[in-house]
């Protein structure tokens, strides 16, 4: 039986359900990358039958769920690196698929980062889409460490920045990378 959402209770009052970790990874993602915004109510976790964990709206009114596919059922660590992923998501959602590569880049980043740091083991897609975008997240961080934080003081919704924000943030990026970055990811 999975234990992904059954609760074990440990002796400092938490438990280890992927909705318990979900509050840690939510809290991780804000500390490095700034606050979600909150006029969107993240209600939980469930499984999609889909090929790709996403974020879902349902019902058109600023709520959002979490779906992880159904291989983390009986997998943790993979539950988590999912989790972690759509974390991401979950700090500026917009009701749509309407990502672009530094989203998505960043999203890969934090879910590697985050399952690193934390015991669980890397879960790589293998989609080359979501490598490039991992590259170019990883080109922006050579040039500056706390750039998302930064970006989201000015524009706090990821796929509203443009490559102009980006230079103007730091004008050691270079315009094509600013370019790559902020083009869409669907």
């Amino acid at each position: 039986m999975s234990t992904i959402f059954i609760s074990n209770p440990l002796p400092n009052g938490h438990s280890t359900t992927i909705t318990s970790k979900f509050g840690h990874i939510l809290n991780s993602a804000e500390l490095k990358y700034g606050e979600r915004d909150k006029s969107y109510t993240l209600l939980g976790i469930e499984f999609t039958s889909d090929v790709l964990p996403r974020i879902w709206y349902p019902g058109n009114c600023k709520n959002v769920i979490i779906q992880i596919t159904m291989n983390c059922l009986n997998d943790i660590n993979r539950a988590v690196y999912q989790v972690a992923h759509e974390t991401i998501h979950c700090l500026s959602p917009t009701g749509g698929r309407n990502g672009n590569f530094l989203e998505e880049g960043l999203a890969v980043h934090f879910s590697i980062e985050y399952t690193r740091n934390n015991g669980n083991g890397i879960w790589l897609s293998g989609i080359p889409k979501y490598d490039v975008a991992l590259r170019l997240i990883e080109q922006l961080f050579i040039i500056d460490q706390d750039i998302i934080k930064k970006l989201r003081q000015k524009e706090p919704i990821f796929s509203l920045m443009t490559k102009e924000l980006l230079i103007m943030t730091n004008k050691n990026i270079p315009e094509n990378l600013a370019d790559n970055l902020t083009k869409k990811f669907y």
